[in-house]
């Protein structure tokens, strides 16, 4: 072995420097902007299912390589506008089903294609319920996981009676979980409240009540992840389950769209989290 790096010292230092390269490319600098994410590479969807009539009503899924370690249902953020689709969440789905899993990302109605409250959860709960009729996929070997708005949507499936349960967990990334206290904000994300609710807490209390998750029984396994340097979602939203989530992670250095980002540690983060959880739930 001496011999061979007295011989061949220039090779040696030539893999020790590509080492290192690949190392530094590990893990990208947090935060990470929305347009960042939207740049990152990855694999088409397998296919495609319908869960009902209109455009927004659709389920990309990507099957893995192998057999699957669970089944993962996705649902997109982006403030429930329609402004923002489930395009920019692709890479992120992707890098799911490169881990082992099969993955179910849910497009639905917005604010702005017909959507907003109660529309937009009775499109979720109609995938989910759709989902579940495939083959092999059953509550305890499937976990929701949600971003932003979009983990707003998945907590309310958490205390969902008229769903299966219970489900491995549902995972907030970056989730609303106080609708009422978010529509107080002045962010452009938090102004966007009213709109999804269709008026204000004061013009529609009971309708706010029915759609904040905080407000409800979780009948699930519940698990937040949070930035905290999150601009878009205080994580004072999830710290405020702290009695009734199973656990909440802050993220040192983490903004809004880390987790969706599968070179971040945030998204390391994602992984051991669902590996905890499946591993738990055999």
């Amino acid at each position: 072995m001496k011999a061979y790096f007295t011989r061949y010292p220039v090779l040696l230092l030539t893999a020790c420097i590509l080492s290192l390269s690949v190392a530094a490319k590990e893990k990208v600098v947090m935060p990470v902007s929305y347009s960042t994410i939207t740049e990152l590479p990855y694999a088409e969807a397998d296919s495609v299912l319908k869960y009902g009539d209109h455009d927004s009503q659709f389920i990309e899924v990507w099957r893995p390589s192998e057999p699957s370690q669970g089944n993962l249902v996705f649902i997109h953020g982006g403030c429930w506008l329609s402004d923002y689709d489930i395009k920019h969440a692709r890479p992120f789905m992707s890098a799911l089903s490169k881990l082992g899993y099969q993955v179910f990302g849910v497009e639905y109605r917005r604010v702005g294609n017909g959507g907003g409250w109660p529309t937009s959860y009775q499109d979720i709960s109609s995938a989910i319920q759709h989902i579940l009729e495939k083959p092999n996929v059953t509550a305890p070997n499937t976990a929701i996981l949600g971003h932003s708005a979009g983990g707003h949507l998945a907590l309310l499936a958490a205390t969902d009676n008229q769903l299966p349960h219970p489900f491995s967990a549902i995972i907030g990334l970056a989730a609303i979980s106080n609708i009422e206290q978010y529509s107080q904000g002045s962010n452009s994300c938090e102004t966007v409240t009213e709109h999804f609710m269709g008026g204000s807490l004061q013009e529609r209390t009971t309708e706010y009540r029915a759609a904040n998750p905080i407000e409800h029984a979780f009948l699930n396994p519940v698990y937040l992840l949070h930035g905290a340097d999150d601009p878009i979602v205080d994580p004072n939203q999830s710290k405020a389950l702290t009695d009734r989530a199973q656990s909440i992670y802050i993220q040192k250095g983490a903004g809004h769209f880390d987790w969706l980002h599968p070179d971040t540690v945030a998204f390391t983060r994602v992984e051991k989290l669902l590996k905890d959880v499946f591993n738990e739930s055999d």
